[in-house]
């Protein structure tokens, strides 16, 4: 009997060819990248605005209230444009929004880094590789010119 028809099969519900498929391009990419630049920002203004915060209060007479007030304010500018910006980019394929973290399940073959966020492992592809898959149906998007 062949292993594809077999009953105790270990093989993934998810076909070869899905696994296989060519990257597409994505379509309005400096909105794809400003969204990751947006995320980046994010990602490292936290810590500094917590720390720059933890030094303003230790030492209140120490200058830190014009660094914490921009770091503050670059935090709340990249976290709120960027979830603007990633709740309106659409998947071409299933419509969903494959760059802001959701509450519904995600594809088996989508990127995901342990430790991190979907969201986090899409971007961090996108911006280190160039490529992506949409955590929700699993399309290979690539940043560059139509084939």
């Amino acid at each position: 009997m062949p292993p594809s028809l077999h009953h105790n099969s270990r093989r993934s519900h998810v076909a070869d060819w899905e696994r296989t498929q060519k990257a597409r391009t994505w379509r309005g990419q400096g909105k794809l990248l400003f969204i990751a630049f947006l995320s980046l920002l994010s990602y490292l203004t936290l810590p500094s605005t917590l720390v720059l915060t933890y030094l303003l209060l230790a030492e209140p007479g120490g200058g830190w209230q014009l660094w914490t007030l921009a770091s503050l304010c670059a935090l709340l500018f990249s976290v709120i444009l960027g979830t603007i910006l990633s709740a309106t980019t659409h998947c071409a394929l299933c419509h969903g929004r494959p760059l802001l973290n959701q509450r519904c399940r995600k594809h088996q073959l989508s990127n995901k880094l342990p430790g991190l966020t979907y969201r986090a492992s899409a971007i961090l592809a996108l911006l280190f590789t160039g490529r992506f898959r949409c955590m929700l149906c699993s399309t290979p998007y690539r940043l560059g010119r139509k084939s």
